[in-house]
Parts: structure tokens; C-alpha cells; sequence
């Protein structure tokens, strides 16, 4: 077999490993072996294959061979050691390591496995009674390293694909003669810091990090996990020289990682960004990472906002529409997301909210959370709709209302869902908007009391309890920032009349739609009157959602300044429950507040 055709069937062999067919690997090196026996490197990704196969016995003998050859090949040496002891023969490490250690003393990945190693004999000499002769055991690596840490083990992996020699790789070009199978070029070169070393004794410094202490050394992840600082540092260390080296996107990846929760977002912002260099534009990957690499760039901030929508995703329910249960873990996880936004870590957070799981505490943080939601309600995103589309109670609500403002100038601007109200309430609802060009807008809308399981219906039902709330809301802007809402009383106990700016009046309960409308128009008109203001009534949905969500910034305001709800409030709301809730509300509400 000529050079040339030996080269071509060589990286045939890569390609095949590379690819997992093992079996069709192994037999090509076989064939190449036949015409060079003398060359090291085939015996040596012989020994891979037939390791990869699950054939230790025939991995171990075909490693003997190649150390046979070169008996100071670093890569033969260590994978020789890792193997271990086989059937029938009496095994020591040592030997080979220190071997390793005078071909190549600055390597990484040698003196890690030495120094561990070393430690698990010096601990069976103790353990079985035997002094131990200090030049047997500790010398060749005190001689080198001051103080080794214990424990920096490097663990066996199961296929070495962390292992595999780059030139037996079809992805990287072999140098010049590195493609002959005689050319030892295919050893790596002696690497001063070797790259899959240095990363796998990163992964051990990680390991080590994660501690129960708590000082001034001690870092604290999102979710809750402490890591000792130094520990961490020097796992990122060896990641980033690791990466160096051998520019491997997972060594950028972890360096990112391990940044992260040092804090150090910039250094993970540049990790990924070399990462993102790398990654063809068509890589499955690219949209993931490049998400990662914006929510690093965004600091703490991003990280908690990350964080915060996985916890509240965990705490949606597969349906748009919730029932009561699921309003429970809905304001449980949105809670805990709130914390973790204004900076406690997740397992605080959940502590927080949910480490009392008694049916009074869980309901305590369901109030709090609606109370809380009331004043930081999302913006109702107003999408136009079919009637046609929503329960059959609704729409004749929405044609009632439709029919009494008719007369007195309104019409229908469009059918409305507001589609972050929906979610944040968990309840489908048609909202009929009406305009007049005089009085501003009205909303039209329906809601049936959620499902709380057969007994309490019947008990809402007999006590006059279980009511749909069928409202008309009346609302106008002035041109001097000043808003004006009429309404009905309803099922919401909250008083907005004090709010600057945002007069708001109830009616009696019992009003109707057009006498809501004509006092709401009265309201207007008297404004008008008084002041040199003038009506900008609503040309579009789109107007009213501006004017839906400035009422809302203010109702905010105002909600913060007050606590979130009064007492007088709280008590119309608990009725019968105050005195057993109405503390454990007003925590809840401290501690979404930031307090």
C-alpha cells in the first residue's frame, strides 16, 4: 500500500469514528496496522475504537503495544493509566505518571491526575496501618507542585471523547506528513496547559464550589445555590485558558456560564460573542445563543428577567381561560417572579410565597397577588374581535348596552378583547367599545364568577352570591390631562376618587346602562362648564387603549401611595375572613412591594 493510499484510508478511518461507526474504523486501522505494524498512532486510535466498543481487555493490549513503541507517549500513557488494572494483572500507576511528568512536567492534565493519584495511595497506606516510604509516594509531585489540592480528580469518561487526539479528527487538517500513518506527528505536541485538562479540572473546581457555608466568600446564584467565590474563580480561570487554546465553543460556554454567577456579565458577554463568531448563520443553535448573549449583555437585570418568565410559564395553565386552582399557582408563581425582579434569589422567593402552604397562607397570597395586579395591571393590549366568539351571556350584555346608548348618541366603535387583561385574569371577555363625539367612549362587559367546585356554587347561589357582573363603564380625556370614569357599583371593592387628575364616580348598583351614560354626560357637561377644557373624544381602538392605559399609570400611583388597598377596603373584600386574612394579606403586599 503506497503512502499516499495509506493517508487516504487513515482519514477514512477519522471520518468513521468521528461518525460513531466504530466497528468500520477499527476495521481500517486494522488493514493499515497489517502494512505498518511499527506505527505508534494506529495502535494507539486502535485502542479507541476497541475502548469505544466496550473491549477493554483488547483496548488495554493494543495501548501496551503502542507504549512498547514509544514508551513516553503522554496521550498512551495517561489513557493507559485511566484504563486501569485488567484481569490477571497486577496494576500501578505511578510508574506511567511519573513517566508522563518528566516527558511534559508542565502539563495540566499530568499533575492532576498524579496528585490524585498519589492521594488515594498515600490514604490505602494509612488505612491499612503501613507507614509508607516518603519517596515512594509524595516526593516527584511536592517537587513540583507546592500543595496540590486534594480532590482535583479527573474523571473517567466513558466514550474519551474529550480525549480524542485532534489529528484523528476529519474536521482539522493533519500538518505536513501528518497523515502518514508512521508520522508520530499524530501525538499531540507537549502542551504546557492542555486544553481538555484544563477544562476538566475546571469542571472539579466548580464541583468543589457548591457549599452550605454562607461569608463573605460565598456567592449566591438566582436560583439560590452558594458557591465559594475562590473555587469559582478558579474554575473560570482554567475555562478561559482552555478556550485559548483550543478555542472549543463548550469551554466559551461554561467560561460564560461560571461568569454569570460571579456576576461578571461583560466577561460572559464576550465568551458568547466568540462564540456566535464561530457558529455557521444557519446553525439550529444560533438563535438560542444569541439570546443567552443579549440577556448577559443586559447584566442582573437580564438574568432575573430570564429567570422571572420561567418561573411564570411554569405557573401557566395550558388553556387561556383559568379555573380557580389554577388562579392559585398562577398568583404563587407570579408572586415569587415579582420577588425575584426586584432582587431575591428564586429559592427565597418561593420560600417567600409558598414555604406556608395552608390553605390560608395560599390564599392570602392570592388576594395580595390580585390586589397587587390591580394596581400594576399590564396594558390591555385591544385587539378587535367577533362577537360571535364569546358566551352567549356576554353578547347580551354587549347588545343591552348597545341599544340603551343608542338614543343618546353613542355608537359601536368595534368588539374588543383586551388581551393582556385576559391573561393577567385568566378569563375570556368581550368588550363592546362605543364613542361619542361629544363624551369620549363606553365599554360594554360581562363576567361570570369562576367555577369554585359544586358545594360552594351552591352556597354562593342560596346566599346571593354568585352574580355575573354585568357593567358599563363611561370614560372621557380632556386636553388638560384630566380623565373623567363613570360606573356602576360593582363586585370590586375599590374606592378611586382620590386619585389627582382621574374623577371617578360609582353608582348605585342597581343602575342601568342609560342612566350611568346620562350621568356621565351630566358629569361632563359640568366639567366643561367650569373649565375652559375641551373633550378629545376617541377616533380608534387604538385611542382608547392610550387612554385605558393612562388611567392606569395613575390608579398605580395611587395604589403604591396607599398600601394597595385600605383597610376599609381590605374589609369589604375579606368580609367574613378579615380577621383571619387580613395580616397575612397586607405581608404579601409588603413583600411584593419590595418591603
Amino acid at each position: 500500500m503506497s503512502q499516499t493510499d495509506s493517508a487516504t484510508r487513515y482519514q477514512t478511518a477519522a471520518r468513521l469514528f468521528s461518525q460513531n461507526d466504530y466497528p468500520g474504523a477499527l476495521a481500517i486501522l486494522d488493514e493499515l496496522i497489517a502494512a505498518n505494524p511499527h506505527a505508534a498512532p494506529l495502535h494507539f486510535h486502535r485502542s479507541r475504537c476497541l475502548l469505544a466498543l466496550n473491549h477493554k481487555v483488547d483496548a488495554t493490549s493494543a495501548l501496551d503495544t503502542v507504549l512498547r513503541l514509544v514508551p513516553d507517549n503522554v496521550p498512551a500513557l495517561l489513557m493507559r493509566v485511566e484504563l486501569g488494572q485488567v484481569a490477571g494483572e497486577e496494576f500501578d500507576p505511578l510508574p506511567l505518571l511519573h513517566r508522563a511528568m518528566q516527558k511534559e512536567p508542565d502539563n495540566a492534565r499530568v499533575l492532576a491526575m498524579l496528585a490524585d493519584t498519589e492521594s488515594a495511595a498515600l490514604a490505602a497506606f494509612l488505612s491499612s496501618g503501613v507507614e509508607p516510604e516518603a519517596e515512594s509516594i509524595a516526593e516527584p509531585v511536592t517537587e513540583l507542585v507546592a500543595e496540590p489540592e486534594p480532590g482535583v480528580a479527573l474523571e473517567l469518561q466513558a466514550e474519551h471523547e474529550s480525549e480524542i487526539e485532534p489529528e484523528f479528527q476529519p474536521e482539522t487538517e493533519p500538518e505536513s506528513g501528518a497523515d502518514s500513518p508512521d508520522d508520530m506527528s499524530a501525538t499531540p505536541p507537549s502542551a504546557e496547559d492542555d486544553a481538555s485538562s484544563l477544562a476538566q479540572r475546571a469542571e472539579e473546581h466548580y464541583r468543589r464550589a457548591l457549599t452550605e457555608a454562607d461569608g463573605e466568600d460565598v456567592v449566591r446564584d438566582l436560583l439560590g445555590m452558594r458557591y465559594n467565590r475562590s473555587a469559582l474563580e478558579s474554575a473560570l480561570h482554567d475555562f478561559q485558558r482552555a478556550a485559548t487554546l483550543s478555542r472549543n465553543n463548550h469551554h466559551e460556554q461554561r467560561a460564560a456560564q461560571i461568569a454569570e454567577i460571579l456576576g461578571r456579565y461583560d466577561v460572559a458577554t464576550d465568551h458568547l460573542d466568540r462564540v456566535l463568531e464561530r457558529l455557521p448563520e444557519d446553525s439550529p443553535a444560533r438563535g438560542f445563543l444569541q439570546e443567552e448573549r443579549d440577556r448577559a449583555s443586559q447584566g442582573d437585570v437580564g438574568a432575573r428577567e430570564h429567570l422571572a418568565t420561567m418561573i411564570e410559564d411554569a405557573g401557566a395553565s395550558e388553556q387561556v381561560e383559568r379555573n380557580l386552582e389554577e388562579d392559585m399557582a398562577y398568583a404563587v408563581t407570579h408572586t415569587a417572579a415579582e420577588l425575584i425582579r426586584q432582587g431575591q434569589d428564586m429559592q427565597t422567593a418561593l420560600d417567600a410565597v409558598a414555604g406556608d402552604d395552608s390553605p390560608e397562607a395560599m390564599m392570602a397570597t392570592n388576594i395580595a397577588f390580585q390586589l397587587y395586579n390591580y394596581a400594576h395591571e399590564p396594558a390591555p393590549d385591544l385587539v378587535e374581535v367577533s362577537a360571535s366568539d364569546y358566551p352567549a351571556y356576554q353578547r347580551r350584555h354587549a347588545d343591552a348596552c348597545e341599544k340603551a346608548l343608542a338614543s343618546l348618541g353613542y355608537t359601536r366603535l368595534a368588539d374588543a378583547e383586551a388581551l393582556g387583561i385576559t391573561t393577567s385574569q385568566g378569563i375570556r371577555t368581550l368588550i363592546r367599545v362605543f364613542a361619542h363625539p361629544e363624551y369620549g367612549s363606553a365599554a360594554a362587559f360581562a363576567i361570570k364568577p369562576k367555577w369554585p367546585g359544586l358545594i360552594a356554587f351552591l352556597l354562593m347561589f342560596l346566599t346571593g352570591k354568585w352574580k355575573t357582573a354585568r357593567m358599563l363603564e363611561c370614560a372621557t380625556y380632556f386636553d388638560d390631562d384630566c380623565f373623567m370614569n363613570s360606573r356602576a357599583a360593582g363586585p370590586d371593592p375599590f374606592d378611586n376618587s382620590g386619585i389627582p387628575n382621574y374623577a371617578f364616580e360609582k353608582l348605585p348598583p342597581d343602575a342601568t346602562p342609560a342612566q350611568v351614560a346620562e350621568r356621565h354626560m351630566e358629569r361632563v357637561t359640568g366639567r366643561l362648564a367650569d373649565t375652559n377644557a375641551r373633550v378629545l373624544p376617541p377616533s380608534s381602538l387604538g385611542d382608547v387603549g392610550q387612554v385605558w392605559e393612562a388611567t392606569n399609570a395613575l390608579k398605580a400611583d395611587y395604589r403604591r401611595q396607599i398600601g394597595y388597598a385600605t383597610d376599609d377596603e381590605l374589609r369589604a373584600l375579606l368580609g367574613g375572613q378579615y380577621d383571619r386574612l387580613a395580616e397575612l394579606v397586607r405581608e404579601r403586599l409588603k413583600l411584593l412591594a419590595g418591603g
